[in-house]
């Protein structure tokens, strides 16, 4: 019988029960063992293992987070990768399905070079990856981000003020694009762009003139920001961005301005319904691979297609927000 390591590596998001669900049903359909690694490759070389069975990941479909932990602990030394296939074969482990984004295909890449075989199932709330439209948990977090504008909006609009809100997802831009696109944000300010310190303030101006006396303006975290506006603050490169966005606009046009940082409310809560279906789909898509024995692919989505692509470097590569999403977003400010 084949059996199977299912492990999460890096930040958690909301989809990976339903991924592990649809992994350890679909398996045991095709007689596939599962072995749950718990808290990733770092609980694998500290034996912290089980196996799964369909009383395992009953109930889970609409929980939060992961009930195996993840971490962000890459392989990547000769004895790490060394005592990873020691494991591997230790176990008798055919093939690991690693769940995650960046660091997740980090770390299969440097397990393929030790021939260790691996599948990846993309899950991240930042959907940059290059091989797929949508990673699980992505949509969930948009709704985050979504809601929170529509809450801060009425506040803003009460006081007068410009709300600062800064949302994860660098450096694709996609959360912050279209968080700002559907909450209704004034600016958007992501690392997927070259900021204009003119525009933002001549849009923020423009508003306030013509009746509209508040702002929103949606930042995400790590975006650099143009050397004229750290030098006019007096601010450090290390003051959160965010912030140094809100002291210029208050210092350029001498208004009231609020920081909200967003922060791990987008990674939890219950998944939306697309992901449980995405995670879904992926992961049971992963597990076909597993039985034809075709190892060292990502799986992915290109519109409502389930998809799969060989593993190679350009799989790390960033797949920034889409152009006409940003021209769009912009159209509203």
């Amino acid at each position: 019988m084949r059996r199977i390591g299912v492990l999460s590596v890096g930040n958690d998001c909301p989809g990976l029960n339903p991924a592990i669900r649809s992994i350890v049903v679909n398996a045991i359909e095709q007689e596939i063992e599962v072995m749950g690694i718990k808290d990733g490759f770092e609980g694998l070389l500290n034996d912290k293992v089980d196996i799964l069975v369909r009383n395992n990941v009953s109930g889970i479909l609409h929980q939060g987070g992961t009930i195996l932990g993840t971490s962000l602990f890459i392989p990547e030394r000769d004895e790490d990768l060394t005592a990873i296939k020691n494991k591997t074969i230790q176990y008798g482990i055919t093939g690991y399905i690693i769940l995650g984004g960046r660091n997740a295909v980090r770390a299969a890449l440097n397990l393929q070079r030790y021939g260790i075989p691996s599948i990846i199932v993309p899950a991240t709330i930042d959907n940059d990856l290059s091989f797929t439209d949508f990673s699980i948990g992505f949509i969930t977090a948009l709704e985050r981000v979504t809601q929170a504008l529509d809450i801060i909006h009425s506040t803003a609009e009460s006081h007068h003020r410009v709300m600062i809100v800064e949302t994860m997802g660098a450096p694709g831009g996609w959360l912050a694009t279209f968080g700002g696109l559907a909450g209704g944000a004034d600016f958007v300010i992501t690392s997927s762009d070259v900021l204009n310190p003119k525009e933002l303030l001549a849009t923020i101006q423009h508003r306030y003139e013509s009746g509209k006396r508040f702002s929103i303006v949606v930042v995400e975290d790590g975006v650099k920001l143009p050397e004229e506006i750290i030098d006019e603050c007096k601010c450090s490169h290390e003051t959160d961005p965010a912030e140094v966005v809100g002291i210029y606009i208050g210092k350029k046009l001498n208004l009231e301005w609020r920081y909200t940082n967003l922060g791990y409310i987008q990674r939890g809560g219950t998944p939306a319904a697309m992901d449980r279906i995405i995670a879904t789909q992926l992961s049971a898509r992963a597990v076909e691979l597993v039985k034809m024995g075709k190892f060292y692919h990502a799986v992915g989505v290109k519109g409502f297609i389930v998809t799969e692509v060989p593993y190679s470097e350009t799989l790390l590569n960033v797949r920034p927000v889409d152009y006409y999403i940003k021209q769009l977003t912009k159209l509203f400010y």
